[in-house]
């Protein structure tokens, strides 16, 4: 059992599935919290508090993150049909602000502002 996983059990008790899936993504070869942070788009520190059971951000959005890119799984878009759970919240992330006139980002901005998994993120904020 890696070090990090030992941490987050004594911390947590039952370690939810998403946590080791981090977990063994920061433990993996080739792989370090600093990276896996990177491609979550979230801080190493936010994953060591996460694991001492710390993190005081919106875990409901922190855990779409997690399971979004570490993972990955097909989800339904309304404007491309399915797609990866990483490009779904790489597109979400865009549709925050509509910085580009190109006619796929305006499309995914409006079918992403429509979308219920855009507005759950939307409402739980951070």
């Amino acid at each position: 059992m890696s070090e990090r996983l030992q941490i987050a059990r004594a911390a947590l008790g039952t370690v939810p599935e998403w946590i080791e899936a981090l977990v063994a993504a920061c433990d993996a070869d080739g792989a370090s919290q600093s990276i896996v942070a990177a491609r979550i788009g979230r801080s190493p520190s936010v994953i060591s508090s996460l694991l001492r059971n710390d993190y005081r951000g919106n875990m409901k959005r922190l855990e779409d993150r997690v399971r979004s890119v570490i993972c990955v799984e097909q989800v339904k878009c309304p404007a491309l049909g399915w797609i990866t759970s990483v490009d779904c919240l790489n597109w979400r992330d865009e549709a925050e602000e509509l910085t580009s006139a190109s006619p796929i980002t305006v499309r995914m901005f409006r079918a992403c502002r429509r979308c219920d998994r855009f507005r759950e993120a939307q409402s739980d904020g951070e």
